[in-house]
Parts: structure tokens; sequence; C-alpha cells
């Protein structure tokens, strides 16, 4: 793409995003109870963690820069501390990128990276910038000039994460908690304050970890204490190289990818995928390669400045699954290619087995879509219809539409979330043979979440949101689920006006009964008033997991605060519970 359909791209998105009109959250340094309407069960006592962006105008006048993309606001870390003793909530919460903030305020003009929001730049300033990126390939920053506030990273929140050995704990801190995103950064943050202490990647690991991009969602094995994920790397040849850290910070290289090892015996190079989460089996790790790429291996992410404007969607390609041994000493195994292609924020569980003739099996789950026009349509993520048609009336939708890059520009609103998948894929190495097939069990699912204790096992249940439309006299929202995989029944709560984020399985430590689904969902959820914003709250809310009733909601303040992913820790910051290890 040259400089100049570069501009027009940039023009158009622009155009359209400028539409979108986010408020702040606010800070909340200092933590405040907050009682509970109805019961927190006294086994839920424990710490939750949410983490998403929250302040979008920024400066003291908060006119002096706006962002005007969903996942741009900068981030918050949010701790609520459950207490079954007091039947309260003790909430605080943290912006930890204040130092992007105090550059861009100072000079909006600055050379930030962000996910969707195209800056208001002249076309000389936007050339002047791209200049100035590219010269950055030669003069790589140091490690050690990075201020602990001054990167956004706020898409995943993870307690007890393994810390390189070279560090240590925070001053007056006994534990760790990490923030994570989709670039080799990570943030380790107070657990208890959410003060920033220091940013890091993967190579203070291991060098071999170096990399431009890395996953949010890592993943853990419960039973090992492994935590697995990895690094690519961009250039004239697309490399990725995928690794295991376990609790003590020792790691190992699982396996260096530059080309798909298809199950014929050919072989070809590996796009630069956009890869937000992958799966975790017993013996696998399994890694999705979806036709939505950063253009010309990467180069585009440093043209624009911007990383949406940077992908592509590759028409006609399948999606291909990296199957990769978690035994090193065996390493890539195998790449198998999905003839209709798809792509996944969020993959579910995983587990495999050997069938009847001794080819192993994988299972895997996710929720999938068939386009990447979902890259543009979460800009306006959590800014909610408050009525019916609402943003037709703000011509979010021109009939102007067309394609770019493979993907749908301006795109259509969204009206659902993509369907919940479970893929079923097996390889015969003598014969060089491969297969995927898949299953649709559930339409309109996101934020999949399952019991983790059970993770790398088959299971049952799966709790989630779905997308519910405006009307005329309900805001549109996401109800929160329940689906049964076997049946393909769902249970839901779908309370008016209600934006419901993904919940947290907290599993009963007490259970009679051992069922997967004995247990607590926690979610934190904003009130959408037909109203007007003044009328908005956010709450936090406790849900029977098997029952799908709701136990206790806590009323957190007047005001919307935005949340992707959650965590949560019980009271000896001990049990953690999350799929991903987020």
């Amino acid at each position: 793409m040259g400089f100049f359909e570069y501009i027009n791209l940039n023009n158009q998105i622009r155009s359209f995003q400028s539409l979108n009109k986010f408020g702040n959250t606010p800070q909340v340094a200092d933590p405040i109870w907050c009682p509970i309407e109805g019961s927190i069960p006294p086994w839920v006592n424990g710490i939750l963690y949410r983490t998403g962006p929250g302040k979008y105008n920024l400066g003291d006048d908060e006119k002096q820069y706006v962002i005007q993309h969903a996942f741009d606001g900068l981030p918050f870390v949010h701790r609520f501390e459950l207490s079954a003793e007091k039947q309260a909530v003790r909430y605080n919460n943290r912006m930890i990128a204040e130092e992007v903030e105090s550059k861009l305020v100072k000079n909006p003009n600055s050379n930030q990276l962000f996910f969707g929001h195209v800056p208001s730049w002249s076309n000389w300033r936007g050339f002047i910038n791209m200049l100035t990126r590219l010269g950055s390939i030669a003069v790589a920053p140091s490690k050690n000039e990075r201020d602990r506030s001054n990167k956004m990273v706020g898409v995943t929140v993870t307690p007890n994460f393994p810390l390189p050995s070279k560090f240590s704990l925070a001053p007056n801190d006994d534990h760790v908690l990490v923030t994570k995103t989709d670039a080799n950064i990570l943030q380790h943050v107070h657990s208890t304050t959410l003060e920033p202490e220091r940013l890091f990647d993967y190579s203070d690991y291991d060098e071999n970890f170096a990399g431009v991009l890395s996953a949010a969602h890592h993943q853990r094995d419960p039973n090992t204490n492994e935590t697995f994920n990895f690094s690519i790397n961009f250039g004239r040849e697309t490399s990725m190289t995928v690794f295991s850290i376990d609790a003590k910070g020792n790691n190992k290289v699982l396996a260096k990818i530059t080309q798909r090892l298809l199950p014929n015996g050919k072989q070809s190079s590996i796009l630069p995928a956009y890869i937000h989460s992958f799966w975790l089996t017993e013996n696998y790790v399994i890694i999705p390669e979806s036709p939505l790429h950063y253009a010309n291996n990467g180069l585009d992410v440093l043209v624009h400045g911007v990383i949406s404007t940077a992908m592509a969607w590759k028409e006609d390609s399948p999606t291909y699954l990296h199957v990769i041994s978690r035994d090193p000493s065996v390493g890539h195994v195998v790449s198998l290619p999905v003839d209709n292609p798809f792509f996944t924020f969020h993959t579910g569980n995983a587990w495999d087995y050997v069938d009847k003739d001794g080819n192993p099996v994988l299972e895997l789950e996710c929720c999938a879509v068939d386009s990447g026009d979902i890259l543009y349509q979460v800009a306006r993520y959590g800014g909610m219809e408050r009525y019916e048609g609402e943003n037709k009336q703000k011509h979010l939708t021109p009939m102007n539409q067309g394609k770019q890059r493979g993907m749908t520009i301006p795109p259509s609103p969204t009206t659902e979330f993509g369907d919940f998948h479970r893929y079923r894929a097996t390889w015969n190495k003598k014969a060089k043979t491969g297969q995927v097939s898949y299953n649709v069990i559930a339409k309109n699912v996101e934020f999949p979440r399952f019991a983790p204790q059970l993770a790398c096992q088959k299971t049952r249940y799966v709790w989630g949101c779905q997308h519910e439309s405006a009307t005329a006299n309900n805001s549109e929202r996401f109800s929160l689920i329940k689906l049964d995989t076997e049946t393909g029944k769902i249970t839901k709560i779908d309370q008016g006006c209600t934006m419901f984020s993904e919940p947290v399985f907290v599993p009963n430590p007490d259970s009679k009964t051992g069922d997967e689904d004995d247990g607590a969902l926690l979610s934190f959820a904003n009130f959408i008033d037909p109203r007007g914003s003044h009328h908005d709250r956010c709450i936090l809310s406790v849900v029977d997991a098997k029952t799908m009733k709701e136990m206790g909601r806590c009323d957190i303040g007047q005001f919307v605060a935005t949340t992707f992913h959650g965590s949560f820790v019980d009271v000896d910051f001990t049990l953690q519970v999350s799929i991903f290890s987020i």
C-alpha cells in the first residue's frame, strides 16, 4: 500500500470513528467499601481483578486529546476484595499508563502506537511520524529507558504470574500481579495499590523469547503449573517461538516455526497472523494462524502507526492449526488447514486423546467469526445504543460500504457475537493425512469461561455472554449465559439495560457433589440507562453458576467501566481462577 492509499484509508477510518464518544472512568485510588444486596457465599472470599480501557479524554480539561477507539482508552486495573464476613466489597482502581497520557497531552503529535484509534494528524505530520517509526528499526530504545507506565498494557491481568528470576517483588507487596496485551510487553503492578512497578518482556526470561508480538492470553496447566506463550518476529521471514515457563521462572523453547508443516509433507511460509489466544492440551500447544494478518510481513505497522489499519484478511486462505508438542525434543508436529477459515479472539477449553486407530485427536473450543470485519466493528465496543435506532440517527452505517484489504469499511453495526465452535482435528504422520471438522454448538457467544481446574480435560459447561440488540424500551446490552455443550441448551440472565462482562468462574471448594458447575460467577456490569449517561451505574454481580440465579449484587458507583478480562484469587492469594490464567 502506497503512502496516498494509506492516507485515504486512515481518513475513511477517522471519519466513522469520529462519531464514537467515550466517557472517562474515574480513578478510585483510595479503596471504598460497598455493601452487598443479597449475599456473598462464604467460600467466595478473595480478590477479583479486572482490566480494560478507561480514559479517553486526556488532560486536565479533558479536551486536549480525545481517543475515539474503544480499545485504546488508557487502561485501568480494577480490584474487588469480596468479604463474606462483612457482606461487602472493597473496591479500588487505578489508571496504569500515566506516562502515555502525559506524553500525548504535552505533544498531541506524539508517535504513539494505537490499536485502532487514528490520530488527527496532518498529512505532513503523518509522513514525518512514519519516517520516525521506520527509523526506529535501526535504533531500538534501551529497556533501561522505559518508564514503568509509558506503555498501554491492559487487556488481561494475572495474579501469581511467574516473574523472571532476576526480578524481585514490589516494595511492601508479597504478591505478583501482571498485565498483558497482544504485544511482547508485560507490566508488573502492585497487587493492592495497583501502582505500576515495571515494564518488561519475554526476553527478560530468555533472549530466545524476543519478538514484537505475543498473545494477551497465555495458557497455564493447573496440574504442572507451567505457563505457555509465544513470540512473533517480523521481517523478510516471519518466525514464531513457542515456549513454556515453570513456576520458578525456568523456561524452555518448545519450537521455532517459520514454515507450515502440512500433513502431505509440503511446507509453506507462515503469515504474521493476529493471534489473541490459543489452546493447550495435556500433550500439545495449538496456535491458530488465521487469514487476519499484519500486511507486508509487519512493515505496515511501522508505515501506519495503527495496528488495525496495518492488517488484512487474506481471501481464499485457510486457517492453519499449528500443533506443537509439549515435549521440546518433538517440537512442531503438523499444521492442519481448516478450509472454512475463521478468526477467534477467545478460545475455550481443549483436550486430546488417541482414537481407535492410534491417531491423536484434538478437541478445541472457541468463539469463531468467518471474516476480518470484526476488527473494525469493535471500534465502538461498550458504546451501547440506549434505544433502538440511536446509531442510525448518528449515521454510523453509511451506504457506501466497500472492501479494503479484504474487510468491510465502514463496518456494519454488531448485532451478535461469533458462534461457539468445537473443532476436531486429527492426523496420521505415516499416511501423510490430516482432517479438521467442527460443530456449531451455539450462536452469538463470546468471552467463554469454564471450570479452570478442569483445563486440558473434557468439560461440559461454558459460561459467557450474548449480544442483545436495543429495543424501544431497552438498551443494547450483553446477557450472561450458561451453555450445556452436550445439549446446546442455554440458560440466560438478561437484565434490562445491563452490559455484563466476561464471567469469572469460582469453583465451590466445599462442593459435596463435585459437579463441574458447582460454583459462582463474578461479572462486573454496566447499567446503560436509556435516560442518559448521568443515570449510568456499574455493579458487581455474584451469580450461582449452576442455576444462573443472581445471589448478590454490589453497587460500585455512578459511572461505567469497560473491562475485557479478569482473574480471581482466594484470600491467601493461592487459588487462581482463570481459563487462560489471565
